[in-house]
């Protein structure tokens, strides 16, 4: 147990050393409350902002389904603009930087529509909130976030 601990600790340490060292690239804070927990009802305001972005930027017919070639048109805007998958990015990784989308759908897709909702985003929102809370106290700690900042990043990331 306490080497988890430890594990635990070092492994925050290095995450926000790592993010430190990249000035304008801080993730938002959902802690709107500045109490130290983030909720999740702050972390539900904080993913429906991000899923806003994302609809706008990749949901190309307005129809608010995110499909496979939209997917693909907007990895393909991103390249055109420089802002391909970065170095280490998962391979296929679907929904985080660099994926190719196909990842994206299987994951997000719970009706098995060929499209992505913002109701399925919003779930999946939900369900990582969930994941992310280690000891199921209801609110996510800093550590907890820097955790699951680090799983969608997947191995290998440098960030």
């Amino acid at each position: 147990m306490t080497r988890l601990l430890l594990a635990t600790v070092a492994f925050a340490a290095f995450a926000t050393l790592a993010s430190a060292q990249e000035p304008g690239r801080q993730p938002p804070n959902p802690d709107t409350d500045h109490d130290g927990k983030v909720t999740l009802a702050e972390f539900k305001a904080m993913e429906s902002g991000r899923q806003t972005r994302m609809f706008t930027r990749m949901d190309i017919n307005k129809d608010g389904k995110i499909t496979q070639a939209e997917m693909e048109a907007a990895r393909k805007r991103m390249e055109a603009e420089g802002r391909g998958p970065p170095a280490g990015a998962r391979p296929g990784g679907g929904g985080g930087p660099g994926g190719g989308g196909g990842g994206f759908l299987t994951r997000f897709d719970t009706n098995h529509d060929g499209a992505v909702s913002k109701a399925e985003m919003a779930a999946a929102g939900e369900q990582r909130f969930k994941t992310a809370d280690t000891n199921h106290d209801g609110w996510l700690s800093k550590g907890e976030l820097l955790m699951m900042r680090q799983r969608m990043r997947g191995p290998g990331s440098s960030e």
